[in-house]
């Protein structure tokens, strides 16, 4: 039974709300902008929600509000937190140097992990797989050492200014194409999946929606 002919229940009205969200964002593509500018901020509103609820029931509630609510004095450091909170939401008259220190920490924090999340979980895993563990043959022995060295061109392109040596800047050179042959490597990867979900989506609107080669 298809969506469009389905008596009832809510996989009916789930497939009707999926079919009209897909042909909404379909029509964008075709000067549609208005419809397909509210299913944005919907899904803004949407993603909004989902994460505030996610902070709410996984940071708040259990480090905030059930440790004050087990023990009110023995937490001092939490209710200072949330002094500092209250005073700076509640008063926007805070001088700049002020209210710039808990930012400027926000964000060094957050590029500190953007940063160590980069070394540790790329930089170090790449290097570590150039060594087997068990005999390598020599084709896996070249990939590995083609894999280690690209690494390292794309760490070192990264690096501001030019260098001024011939070696440096040639590495420093090769570094950036690699950069951005990678880069369209992703692009055209990230085109094909989006083709991919075009297809399975008129697929949903010709089979699941309208019953059409069911």
């Amino acid at each position: 039974m298809s969506g469009l002919g389905g008596t009832g229940g809510w996989d009916v009205v789930a497939t009707w709300v999926a079919a009209a969200a897909t042909i909404v964002v379909l029509g964008g593509m075709f000067g549609e902008r208005r419809l397909f500018g509210w299913s944005q901020h919907l899904l803004a509103g949407l993603a909004t929600g989902f994460l505030a609820l996610v902070v709410i029931s996984e940071v708040i509630v259990p480090r905030v509000v059930e440790p004050l609510a087990a023990d009110p004095t023995g937490r001092p450091e939490l209710w200072a937190g949330l002094l500092l909170v209250g005073l700076a939401a509640g008063a926007p008259w805070l001088p700049r140097p002020v209210a710039s220190i808990p930012i400027g920490i926000t964000i060094g924090a957050l590029a500190a992990f953007a940063f160590g999340g980069a070394i540790i979980g790329t930089l170090l895993p790449q290097l570590v797989a150039t060594t087997a563990v068990r005999e390598p043959t020599a084709t896996e022995t070249v990939v590995a050492a083609v894999a280690a060295l690209v690494t390292v061109l794309v760490v070192l392109s990264f690096l501001h200014g030019t260098p001024r040596d011939r070696i440096g800047r040639g590495a420093h050179r090769l570094g950036r194409w690699l950069l951005v042959a990678g880069l369209g490597g992703w692009f055209g990867y990230l085109v094909l999946s989006r083709l991919v979900l075009l297809v399975d989506r008129v697929g949903f609107l010709l089979g699941d929606w309208l019953g059409i080669g069911r």
